[in-house]
């Protein structure tokens, strides 16, 4: 094994001394460059991962947002619904309200109406009976020829039935 080495010119002394050196760098990088490179991927990975979790937290914080909006949407919606429909159920009410008011108002007004039209019938009626009275009563002054004083009320009343009759 000797001429081996020799043949293939290791010297034992240089082999030992560069193993040495290499076990003294591998050690001193495992001290120095490794284990703090490590540490700091470590605490990369580890935020990744946080990150990725606060992520996923973050998706599903939003999802449950949407699903509450949408929710709360929906109860707006249907609680607007149902507004809409008790308003139109007040207002169809109030209509009805209303028109009977107005109704009864008509009413009162056609009954005023009649009142007024019959109180104005029967000063009408009034007045005509009192002309016609104060004409019969020249007619037949002029007629027989009779003092305006003497004329009876009874003839004037008897004239004015026949008058009505004929009429």
């Amino acid at each position: 094994m000797a001429e081996f080495t020799k043949q293939f010119g290791i010297d034992w002394r240089l082999l030992i001394s560069q193993a040495v050196n290499f076990l003294l760098v591998l050690i001193i990088l495992r001290l120095y460059v490794y284990k703090p490179v490590a540490a700091i991927l470590l605490k990369r990975r580890r935020r990744v991962e946080e990150g990725i979790a606060k992520a996923a937290e973050a998706d599903e914080r939003l999802k449950n947002a949407q699903e509450m909006v949408r929710e709360r949407f929906e109860e707006a919606e249907a609680e607007a619904t149902s507004l809409l429909r008790g308003t139109e159920a007040k207002a169809k009410e109030r209509e009805g309200v209303l028109l009977e008011s107005s109704h009864r108002k008509a009413e009162v007004l056609i009954q005023e109406a009649r009142k007024a039209i019959d109180a104005e019938r029967e000063k009408v009626g009034a007045e005509f009976d009192k002309e016609a009275r104060a004409l019969i009563r020249s007619a037949v002054v002029h007629v027989v020829g009779m003092d305006p004083e003497r004329v009876d009320d009874a003839l004037i009343e008897k004239a004015l039935k026949s008058a009505v009759k004929q009429a």
